[in-house]
């Protein structure tokens, strides 16, 4: 083996290198051994000391796996994406997340806020939404701000400079913050729930109409005012039925009731739709992919309710039903849509419905019931 030494070194030098030159083979091996301990298989007793080399000690109390900064040299591909839309979405893969950017409109104030829209809801409020925050903010330019994750329910802002209602709740976009930095969360889940009556719940609610048999229905034996007959006579028996019977919930106050898994009432929320439809392209409710539009002669019942942000926090609802008939215990305000179970007496109960659905301060739930006869 050639000498690598310069022409000005000395004995001394040369005798080093003589003696190492007799060791290079199993030298070679560990030099590729300590490589690939660096970059591609690290022991855990070297991690952090690569993230104190690699200047990535910012990202640790957002990604709870520091292989995935190191491995690949992601972290460090990182840095020299920062302060662009791909560093966003490289930081939020490391945590299983995917979202689109969407600045804010550069005539506005606050020009150099983004928010976050995700294709699916985040699994959970925490420890995620702070991982997600403090990635975005390290990622995004320092001049730029995270202002909004949004899924699902998104109310804008409406603008109204120089209006007499400026400054009012319409001013503000929808959203709650959760976290210490204040970044607003707006988020909404649906559930769809296709219910029959059954003549149970009918009797025990006051609208239940036997099927009719070819003579058509008998009117001498039922309590339905003439008024709510909005179909026309040349219908069959059965149609008639269903109408009148989803003409009755019409001007019915109905509450949504979400239930744990031992049967206690997490809380009632008032329906804000109870409309008697007919099945129609273009419909203006959506329900299961079809569409349906309010009709007089209606003949199934499309009911709505959707619970505000933080109505609930940190419990499941292992049911979902309706609740019909109820009155609100005396002293509490007529216009409160969310109750407790001691503050809403008797009511019958329809559409039991055994659900999933792990309540949270971010997200509002949609709970849609379209009732058949």
């Amino acid at each position: 083996m050639g000498t690598l030494l310069p022409n000005s070194s000395g004995l001394f030098e040369r005798a080093i290198e003589v003696s190492y030159a007799q060791r290079w083979e199993t030298l070679a091996g560990a030099v590729a051994a300590i490589r690939t301990a660096k970059l591609v298989s690290p022991p855990p007793s070297f991690l952090p000391f690569l993230v104190y080399e690699y200047g990535l000690g910012e990202l640790t109390p957002y990604v709870p796996n520091l292989y995935t900064l190191i491995v690949g040299r992601e972290g460090v591909n990182w840095q020299r994406l920062r302060g662009t839309p791909a560093s966003v979405k490289k930081g939020l893969g490391w945590i299983g997340y995917t979202a689109t950017m969407e600045d804010a409109w550069h005539g506005r104030a606050y020009w150099n806020s983004t928010q976050l829209r995700f294709p699916t809801l985040p699994a959970a409020d925490h420890p995620d939404l702070e991982r997600i925050e403090g990635i975005t903010a390290l990622s995004i330019p320092k001049r730029s701000n995270l202002r909004r994750g949004v899924f699902q329910y998104d109310a804008g802002a409406v603008e109204l400079d120089g209006a007499r209602i400026e400054e009012s709740l319409l001013e503000r976009e929808s959203g709650v913050a959760v976290t210490s930095a204040g970044t607003l969360w707006s988020f909404g889940r649906m559930t769809s729930v296709d219910h029959l009556l059954t003549e149970a719940e009918g009797t025990s609610i006051g609208n239940w109409i036997v099927p009719p048999e070819e003579t058509g229905l008998k009117w001498a034996e039922m309590t339905y005012a003439w008024q709510t007959a909005t179909f026309s006579w040349a219908e069959n028996a059965a149609t008639q039925r269903r109408s009148l019977m989803a003409a009755w919930f019409a001007g019915q106050v109905i509450y949504a009731t979400l239930k744990a898994g031992n049967g206690s009432v997490i809380g009632h929320r008032r329906c804000r739709a109870v409309q008697p439809v007919n099945l129609k392209v273009g419909g203006v409710y959506e329900f299961a992919g079809a569409t349906y539009q309010p009709t007089a002669g209606g003949t199934s019942v499309y009911i709505e309710a959707m619970t505000d942000f933080e109505d609930a926090d940190g419990i499941t609802a292992e049911s979902i039903e309706l609740t019909i008939g109820a009155a609100l215990v005396e002293g509490v305000p007529p216009g409160r849509l969310w109750l407790t179970d001691s503050e809403l007496s008797g009511g019958h109960p329809i559409a039991f419905t055994p659900s999933s659905l792990p309540l949270r301060a971010t997200v509002r739930e949609q709970l849609q019931f379209l009732v058949r006869f």
